[in-house]
């Protein structure tokens, strides 16, 4: 990078001067790149550096994830060459060579690549690490997961003693080479797939006669691998030591964490085991900070919606209340939210069980409430650290709520969740743990509902043909505007034959005014909140799950599944 190229992403405000200073010095001392230095400190994220770095170039951004190269075109260039010049060949594009360049303003690459393909280069531009992690995949040549089930089947036959046995399983390293005892590199494979999937969880079930392993992808548990019942406690123990837990316990349940480097990123798993009559279940929640959305914009709002919660944020002070059942993303948007007002002039703390994501800028503590450090306490010791802005993970109980509202009361920013069908359902529920009505017309801003729904495979969607036909079986009105329009799913090898792939959020954003004051100083229950929310605008979650199946990213089939019409 030039230096105007460096001062433009300073004036951009993708970092402030004391971080040019401190990424300067750096860059100086290693001698690498400055792009490399500001992803490698935490201080730019990469695709937000890929997208400024694009703009700038005059080039396409390309997401390498979602659009594998083409083989042929990989192999007009050795993986090592690209590997050094950090560029990819994706493509061919009107006689021309296209190429994905983490620094699309590296003229002596793209000759370089020009004068070994013998083709004209085309530059887009992707991020260092897909890039990398891409020519990685290309590179392996590992045994299949089958190939490493018959290796452990192998060495059981060879009558491998305990001690071995055991000083295998317990390899300091979680990322299986060839070399690795065949019982590591399986485990490794289990999960690494699953974080290719986008699983959330992965559950090691063992039953009678075998130990079988199903991966949540998109909320929804898939059938994977079926491993022998012999290997069942390798498996098991490899995992718990992997998560430092007590390998010899069996009896009572136990919580670790693990960490996994998955295409050169970290990936932490929460592991936790549970005794069962045929052996000890293992389910390992992926906490995946890629697989995180960064900003408001990224939420899929409706715009008149993504306006208002902008709003909303904006506020000196006040309460935001999100609620949504377990898994329902409460924290990714709760984590977009906060990304989004995470400036260099204001204070944020979190207080989470557990912290899933480090936020960079942001204090976050871990509640423990074995030794003390509970939702309350910590919420009073945090007071006393010059808070602007606060997130709560959860409230819990009585006292968490008042301190959160009195908080909002002196001039704090509030963020929190609860557990509720809906947006009108959050107020009554404060009103029943303990909160007195009276505080909080003057505390709450708004409360946001949401769940997920899976997403249409786009490659392999189909339109309904009769959609009112459709409306009137499933007893719901035909939509007034227009013609309605609905898709449904299919399958195809690009979303492993499911029909979807991945999930997105719809919500309903429940703003507070005046009108609300009376009803909660009665202690009004949640059906006159909803009819007056619905008086001020508010769309529902139906409402908005509707549009979503109009423009063809959902099915109505999975909105109705996820959540009904009121």
């Amino acid at each position: 990078m030039g230096k105007n190229l460096q001062e433009r992403i300073l004036a951009a405000g993708l970092i402030t001067e004391t971080q040019f200073e401190l990424a300067a010095c750096e860059q100086k001392r290693r001698g690498v790149p400055l792009n490399r230095i500001l992803v490698d400190l935490g201080l730019v994220a990469p695709e937000k550096l890929a997208d400024f770095t694009a703009e700038e170039a005059h080039t396409k951004r390309v997401d390498l994830v979602r659009c594998p190269p083409d083989k042929v075109a990989v192999a007009l260039v050795p993986l090592e060459t690209a590997r050094r010049f950090r560029a990819l060949p994706i493509g061919r594009h009107n006689g021309s060579l296209v190429v994905a360049m983490a620094d699309p303003f590296d003229i002596a690459a793209i000759d370089a690549l020009g004068q070994i393909s013998g083709l004209h280069i085309e530059v887009v531009t992707a991020t260092e690490r897909d890039i990398l992690n891409t020519i990685d995949q290309l590179h392996a040549e590992g045994p299949t997961i089958q190939q490493s089930i018959a290796r452990v089947i192998e060495d059981t036959q060879n009558d491998q003693t305990p001690d071995q046995i055991q000083s295998a399983l317990s390899a300091d390293t979680a990322e299986a080479d060839a070399d690795d005892a065949p019982i590591i590199q399986l485990v490794s494979q289990v999960l690494t797939r699953a974080v290719h999937r986008r699983a959330s969880d992965v559950h090691f079930e063992p039953e009678e006669k075998l130990m079988r392993i199903r991966t949540r992808i998109d909320g929804v548990l898939q059938p994977d691998v079926l491993i022998p019942k012999a290997m069942q406690s390798a498996v098991t123990a490899r995992l718990k030591i992997m998560a430092e837990m007590d390998v010899s316990e069996q009896r009572v349940p136990q919580d670790g964490r693990a960490v996994l480097t998955v295409n050169r990123r970290k990936v932490n798993f929460r592991v936790s085991s549970l005794p069962t009559n045929f052996g000890e279940s293992m389910v390992l929640r992926i906490l995946d900070p890629s697989s995180q959305l960064g900003s408001v914009a990224a939420l899929g709002l409706e715009p008149s919606v993504e306006a208002e919660l902008r709003e909303v944020i904006d506020a000196p002070h006040g309460v935001v209340i999100v609620t949504g059942p377990t898994g329902s993303g409460k924290t990714t948007t709760l984590y977009a939210v906060l990304n989004e007002i995470n400036k260099v002039d204001v204070s944020i703390f979190t207080l989470e069980d557990p912290v899933e994501f480090p936020l960079r800028g942001i204090r976050q503590t871990q509640v423990k409430e074995e030794v003390g450090l509970t939702f309350t306490n910590s919420l009073r010791a945090l007071l006393r650290q010059d808070p602007d802005i606060i997130l709560v993970g959860e409230t819990r109980d009585t006292e968490t709520a008042t301190l959160m509202v009195r908080a909002a009361l002196t001039g704090h920013l509030v963020f929190s969740t609860l557990h509720t069908n809906d947006a009108a359902g959050a107020l009554p529920r404060l009103m029943d743990m303990g909160v007195e009505p009276y505080l909080l017309p003057g505390a709450l801003l708004a409360v946001v509902a949401q769940r997920l729904v899976r997403k249409l495979c786009p490659k392999c969607r189909v339109p309904v043909a009769d959609p009112e036909k459709v409306f009137r079986d499933t007893k719901l009105p035909v939509p007034s505007t227009g013609v309605p329009r609905l898709w449904e799913p299919k399958g195809c090898p690009d979303c492993l034959g499911i029909g979807y792939r991945g999930r997105m959020a719809i919500f309903e954003l429940m703003r507070l005014d005046e009108r609300f004051h009376e009803p909660m100083v009665r202690r009004a229950g949640g059906p006159e909140f909803h009819k007056l929310a619905l008086e001020g605008g508010m769309k529902t979650m139906f409402e908005d799950g509707l549009r979503r199946c109009d423009e063809g990213l959902t099915s109505l089939n999975e909105l109705l599944r996820v959540v009904r019409s009121h």
